[in-house]
């Protein structure tokens, strides 16, 4: 059944530990990541950044390795760690609040982990003329920082990493035979980079009105939907409020009583 087999295409070193808990849960899960994070160098610019980083008012922290590089390059530059917990964090997401916390950093955290649901929080309701800092790769949270703008917010981009789609495994015919699944869709980027796999091979497009997507937040669902609706095709989509197995397992369940 395609609801107790789940493809996991988070980047393999955020993929692990959700995996582990899915397995507890009952499922069978495959690893297939469709994303990959590469660090950017500490170059002028960033170290530019840093340095105009302590009249931030806000940091806003879009995964943990976003932490991992902020805090290392930090560090690296010399300056006092005690001043960055005069800031206000806000972390997407429950495990880069976890990886804040590992440097005594506390944040607040949205119920939706995805812009739509950081835009509503209270600490970004009434922003104008405060500096917001954004530790983030390359692409992401672009809509985010866009609405900020607007409100009359003075934005802080630091790019600390790139995305990028990982070279296909070896034993993918393999991991192909493995469907009809539920495939976990973390971002438009995952989804994009999931078509151009099933552009290579003709089985997975033949397939993929035949999966189960579980996508994190209604604006990517919409994109997943929209495509699904060019092609008339029906399609089975549970849009998640986070990535944590208790909720991927809840959407299944209820999706599985209903069917």
């Amino acid at each position: 059944m395609a609801t107790m087999r789940i493809v996991n295409t988070r980047p393999r070193e955020r993929a692990a530990k959700l995996s582990s808990e899915l397995i507890a849960l009952g499922y069978q899960v495959q690893e297939l990541p469709l994303l990959e994070l590469c660090a950017l160098p500490l170059d002028e610019i960033l170290i530019q950044q840093f340095r105009a980083l302590q009249h931030a008012d806000m940091i806003v922290v879009v995964s943990p390795i976003a932490v991992q590089l902020g805090m290392q390059y930090y560090q690296q530059l010399g300056y006092v760690s005690t001043l960055l917990q005069q800031k206000h964090w806000i972390a997407v997401g429950k495990s880069t609040q976890h990886m804040l916390l590992q440097y005594g950093i506390q944040s607040v955290c949205p119920v939706i982990e995805t812009s739509e649901g950081m835009l509503q929080l209270p600490i970004l309701q009434d922003c104008r003329q405060q500096t917001v800092a954004f530790w983030r790769g390359i692409g992401g949270r672009t809509l985010m920082m866009q609405q900020l703008q607007q409100q009359g917010c003075h934005i802080l981009n630091m790019l600390l990493y790139t995305r990028r789609q990982p070279t296909t495994p070896n034993d993918v015919q393999e991991q192909l035979a493995y469907l009809p699944a539920s495939i976990l869709l973390s971002s438009e980027e995952s989804w994009n980079n999931w078509l151009k796999l099933a552009m290579q091979y003709p089985l997975l497009q033949q397939q993929l009105a035949q999966q189960i997507y579980l996508v994190l937040g209604e604006r990517v669902s919409q994109v997943v939907r929209d495509y699904f609706s060019t092609q008339a095709t029906k399609v089975t989509i549970l849009t998640l409020t986070d990535l944590t197995a208790q909720t991927i397992h809840q959407q299944l369940q209820q999706y599985q009583v209903h069917e």
